[in-house]
């Protein structure tokens, strides 16, 4: 048998699956975040008008970034979810 008791082993192996797990979701933010915004997006994909570049649908959803309220949002296609790109509100001055 092995050196290591077993209960360490568990705990090692907890830790490596939250450790994948949190990288995932890391790398999802990531890529949420260097999303182009609309006129970037509209000039890569030679369009006037958004819609899907992967299955050409133009029902689009929209999320927040971070949480559902948040205004910064992330479109991305009703029908395949493919992230389109992301819409950030103008800065308000007061």
């Amino acid at each position: 048998m092995s050196s290591i008791p077993f209960p360490i082993l568990f705990i090692m192996a907890v830790f490596f699956v939250f450790w994948l797990i949190l990288r995932k979701f890391h790398r999802l933010e990531q890529k949420k975040r260097s999303l182009p915004d609309l006129n970037g997006y509209l000039y890569a994909n030679n369009q006037t008008e958004a819609r899907c570049h992967a299955c050409d649908a133009t029902e689009l959803k929209d999320e927040g970034l971070t949480h559902g309220k948040d205004e910064r949002r992330i479109i991305s296609c009703a029908r395949c979810n493919t992230m389109l790109y992301r819409f950030n509100p103008p800065e308000q001055s007061t």
